[in-house]
């Protein structure tokens, strides 16, 4: 559904078997961001952005 005070902003709701399966794929989804993170870490380029990003990752609640 539309955001009510944005127009460019659009909602969805997750039906609870939907977050059963978002709870399934964290773990995959955990292990590739670690992965690519950890590859795109050896790239000097890269690298202080890796730290940047690792440094503000929260975890996600699902509520």
């Amino acid at each position: 559904y539309l955001c009510p005070t944005d127009r460019r902003g659009i909602y969805t709701n997750v039906s609870e078997e939907g977050l059963k399966l978002l709870e399934e794929a964290r773990p995959t989804n955990e292990a590739a961001l670690r992965e690519a993170l950890a590859e795109a870490a050896e790239d000097p380029q890269l690298e202080p952005l890796v730290r940047t990003v690792e440094a503000i990752r929260t975890p996600v609640v699902v509520a």
